[in-house]
């Protein structure tokens, strides 16, 4: 385990597979998280579906875009592999509140836009740019915002690749829809990180819900819980939850939810990748939205 301070970030984990080489970059996929709190990077072998390399860095008084790509080039500025041009593949989810799901055959590239109001006040998106993503697992596309002087700057870090750009819960939706299950009582998945929650519900091979709320305390987390349960018609004492995010078994929030939820359990690595010994320090629950970002073609 890694921990460095710096003025403006600090590098909380550093995990490197002994296969990892310099050399092969090309054969590598180059996974980027970005949000106003962390950065992530995650590069795997696309040839052998293998973890090879991850980091986590977390921020310190970042209060608007321009702070946010200070601090960016300054971990660029200081990381060789970043500079690196010639991956195989580069991509960059965002994690940001502002998104929106709509099915396939009602989606219009023209309005698209518009499809964000209906989630999101027209002020918060306001002068950013407006993306979206065509989900494989699952008939529909997630529209979201990005602020442009962030796109900008990625796009400039790779001017040779084509950059791929999702909400950070595309990649969590690819990852939950490839797992092995086909029950028909419906299924609910949590990803907790610091006070946002996503909750995703399926039911055998369909999506049914997605959306992410922010919290504070273990009330107002079992709150937007419970309250998606019983909009979905989701029963507690039968449907199983599964949890993934930063957060440990002994947590508040989850000592609060088990008074609620009859079947919690925490989620695993996922399985479209291999991890060596080297990840084995990690909690099985954490990283699951990073490291499924590869599924995101």
């Amino acid at each position: 385990m890694q921990e460095i301070a710096v003025a403006s970030y600090k590098l909380n984990k550093k995990i490197k597979d002994d296969t990892f080489s310099v050399d092969h970059l090309s054969e590598y996929c180059l996974s980027l998280q970005i949000s106003s709190k962390l950065f992530r990077v995650c590069i795997t072998d696309a040839a052998r579906n293998r973890c090879l390399l991850l980091e986590d860095y977390q921020f310190s008084h970042v209060q608007h875009p321009d702070q946010l790509i200070e601090v960016l080039q300054e971990i660029y500025d200081d990381h060789h592999l970043l500079q690196a041009g010639y991956w195989k593949s580069v991509k960059l989810a965002l994690k940001t509140p502002n998104f929106s799901l709509v099915p396939n055959a009602l989606f219009d590239q023209d309005f698209a836009k518009d499809y964000l109001n209906l989630n999101c006040t027209t002020s918060s998106i306001s002068g950013d740019e407006v993306l979206y993503y065509k989900q494989h697992s699952s008939d529909v596309v997630n529209i979201f915002s990005a602020d442009k002087k962030i796109i900008s700057f990625f796009e400039a870090a790779y001017l040779g690749k084509k950059l791929k750009i999702v909400h950070h819960t595309s990649s969590l939706i690819e990852g939950i829809m490839v797992q092995n299950s086909h029950k028909e009582q419906r299924e609910m998945y949590l990803y907790i990180e610091k006070d946002q929650l996503t909750v995703v519900i399926k039911k055998n091979r369909t999506l049914e819900f997605c959306n992410s709320f922010f919290f504070t305390t273990p009330e107002d987390f079992v709150y937007y819980v419970m309250f998606v349960a019983e909009q979905l018609k989701f029963n507690p004492e039968k449907d199983e939850v599964t949890l993934w995010g930063d957060l440990l078994p002994d947590s508040a929030f989850i000592k609060k939810l088990n008074m609620y939820m009859c079947h919690i359990k925490f989620g695993n690595k996922p399985a479209s990748l291999y991890f060596g010994y080297n990840f084995d320090e990690l909690l099985d629950h954490n990283f699951f939205d990073l490291y499924n970002l590869h599924l995101c073609e």
